[in-house]
């Protein structure tokens, strides 16, 4: 009996080393380089295509785009996340586009000039980034790739500041499906942002957006960012309560309290992804439940 205990341990054992062979991850992108006249500049994108791309059988196939800011570092993450999402199918095959956004991040993805800004010409330029990415980006991939029409923009921080901003607006807005703001920066310029998603009811009505947002609640803030935090806190509630309360616009919003602004990356790409493709092709309806309290 025991003989034959080991022998069924073995069997399970070998099954399950086998069924995770299939769980590594293989980062392989493709630099391009574009020469942005809206930038007046070169700017890195890389892509990363799903597995199967190239097959024969694949070669009619057209897949949707995940497109993210801060792409130098968050290709990797996001692209794992996806690889994963995949494998236990809560994701189509899906192409990333990562857009670097690294050496002139705060221009690039601020929509505002402080008046108290010690150095505003570094600011609040990121409608030049929006038009490269409507004017320069999506025609090269979809020129360069099979691609359908649904696309993701995500984006971290600044990034999802740029995600909430790009919802906002009209230039971009109707060449996405979904967008993912993990702990954005809805501090910046006194929360006006978040004023803006309150004047803009008729942007959101009739339209149908998949949208996530993910806001990291911290304990153990420094006396001297408290009151940077607060104002970061109660925009980030105030812009979800927003779209909350609009008729076609779908959102989930979630709070973490056992992540940092760092930490919730992982939580945040990973969910918002997911919840964005829920109901691909299409944008999920809006659930009554959306608007409760």
């Amino acid at each position: 009996m025991k003989h034959l205990a080991f022998i069924l341990l073995c069997i399970f054992s070998s099954l399950a080393q086998a069924s995770y062979l299939n769980y590594k991850y293989e980062h392989v992108p493709t630099e391009h380089t574009i020469s942005s006249s809206t930038l007046n500049e070169e700017r890195k994108v890389w892509v990363i295509l799903p597995e199967g791309y190239h097959l024969p059988e694949n070669s009619d196939k057209r897949y949707p785009v995940v497109y993210t800011t801060d792409g130098e570092n968050l290709q990797y993450l996001t692209g794992h996340n996806m690889w994963f999402l995949n494998r236990m199918g809560m994701l189509p095959d899906s192409i990333l586009v990562a857009i670097n956004t690294r050496h002139h991040r705060a221009r690039d993805l601020t929509p505002t000039e402080p008046k108290d800004s010690p150095t505003p010409e570094l600011t609040g330029q990121s409608h030049l980034l929006k038009a490269f990415i409507k004017d320069e980006v999506i025609p090269f991939v979809d020129s360069a790739y099979r691609t359908d029409e649904f696309r993701v923009l995500s984006g971290h921080s600044l990034g999802g500041l740029f995600s909430i901003t790009s919802l906002l607006s009209e230039q971009i807005q109707p060449l996405f499906k979904g967008f993912v703001a993990v702990d954005p920066s809805l501090w910046w310029d006194n929360g006006v942002v978040a004023n803006w998603v309150k004047d803009a009811d008729d942007m959101f009505d009739e339209k149908a957006f998949s949208v996530y947002i993910v806001a990291a609640h911290e304990d153990n803030v420094p006396p001297e960012h408290q009151d940077l935090y607060l104002r970061h806190i109660n925009a980030i509630e105030s812009t979800a309560k927003e779209l909350l309360d609009t008729d076609a616009t779908t959102i989930r919003y979630d709070i973490t309290t056992d992540e940092n602004h760092g930490s919730v990356l992982h939580v945040g790409i990973f969910r918002g992804i997911r919840e964005v493709f829920k109901c691909y092709p299409a944008v999920c309806p809006k659930e009554d439940n959306d608007t409760e309290d």
